[in-house]
């Protein structure tokens, strides 16, 4: 007999002829809306059941790749970011009584406390009547005025399922009124909070470069004219090895043929790779065999001389830390976006083994 056991924390909150639900457990994060308490009732068994459901399939859980299910947000994002600076700055003690606190301080009711604990749970920013790491992750930034804030939002954003399949539509060039749809929401102050909240991630570079990723990823598939052309910082391994799979996908032969060349025999069917730190490990099975690293380059058709600037800068790097990480090969891929009327992406690859042999090839993407 099979047994399942789920640690659930259920929390009501009533707002006026509403009822916010909080159901906490096992890792998930449910914020559900109700108008009548037969309609709590119905909403409550069926997430409880699919909760339980999950639970039993442990493979789903694992491959969620949000935690939180359900939008709530009922004030402006300027006041949240605010109480939640004031909770980090103020993080002794009871942390309800300091959000009562913020509230006394400021002029505003208690009862804003029923709005606020919903909005604050359904980003991960309150969890068992506390802040939780991210919160005070958040709130130092708020007080230090720190320019990755759009990137920390974008973060803690994903974790909600909603809001991850909404961020995952502006990527791909959806207009934000179409996108925003997704989120069911009916109140214009829900709408007007969750725009804003969406126009901060947005500005960061944690957005912009799933947009340049999603644009590269189109691009691989379909041709035509490559329409991101703006990389966003820290943004480059990404796309390094968004082409090195679809190199390893489409190109097998042709990239078999150059790794043959310097010696090196790898099954490109059980190639994967995997990013560390600012380089990525080409893993083998469960072995890392090789390293790849690489660097965008934005140029006119003349791109050769550019191309193996980048390369020679890059080749010594490559070298290193195959001799540190005793691998077989290294690999730089330089993705060549080429500025013109329609413009279109090549990839400079060069392959080396740990003996210091080198061959290069240039491939026409897609």
């Amino acid at each position: 007999m099979k047994v399942v056991i789920v640690d659930l924390s259920i929390r009501i909150i009533q707002e006026g002829d509403e009822y916010q639900v909080i159901i906490e457990g096992d890792g998930v994060t449910r914020i559900l809306k109700a108008r009548s308490i037969d309609e709590l009732t119905n909403s409550l068994t069926n997430e409880i059941r699919d909760l339980l459901s999950i639970k039993e399939n442990t493979e789903t859980l694992k491959s969620s790749a949000c935690t939180l299910r359900g939008w709530y947000i009922r004030l402006p994002v300027m006041k949240l970011l605010d109480i939640v600076a004031f909770l980090t700055k103020n993080n002794q003690g009871d942390a309800t009584e300091n959000l009562l606190k913020y509230l006394d301080t400021h002029g505003l009711s208690r009862s804003n406390y029923r709005v606020i604990v919903p909005t604050l749970s359904a980003l991960g920013l309150w969890k068992q009547g506390r802040l939780t790491r991210e919160a005070e992750e958040l709130g130092k930034a708020v007080i230090d005025g720190s320019q990755e804030l759009p990137n920390l939002l974008y973060r803690i954003a994903i974790r909600n399922c909603m809001l991850r399949d909404v961020i995952d539509k502006l990527a791909e060039g959806y207009p934000m009124n179409d996108a925003i749809k997704l989120l069911g929401l009916t109140r214009r102050d829900e709408i007007n909070y969750t725009i804003n909240l969406l126009e901060i991630i947005m500005s960061g570079d944690e957005f912009k470069c799933l947009y340049y990723t999603k644009a590269l990823g189109n691009y691989l598939r379909n041709g035509g004219c490559f329409t991101a052309l703006d990389l966003p910082r820290g943004c480059t391994l990404n796309q390094v090895v968004a082409i090195f799979n679809y190199l390893m996908n489409n190109k097998g032969f042709h990239m078999m043929s150059l790794l043959n060349d310097v010696d090196v025999t790898v099954n490109l069917g059980s190639v994967t790779a995997q990013l560390y730190d600012d380089y990525a490990l080409i893993i083998q099975g469960s072995k890392p065999v090789g390293a790849l690293i690489g660097e965008v380059i934005i140029t006119n058709s003349n791109y050769a001389p550019r191309a193996r600037e980048a390369v020679d800068r890059l080749e010594p790097i490559a070298t290193k830390i195959t001799r540190l990480n005793n691998l077989a090969f290294s690999m730089i891929i330089v993705p060549i976006v080429i500025r013109d009327e329609c413009p279109r992406v090549k990839a400079y690859v060069m392959v080396g083994n740990k003996m210091g042999d080198w061959i290069a090839r240039v491939f026409d993407l897609p």
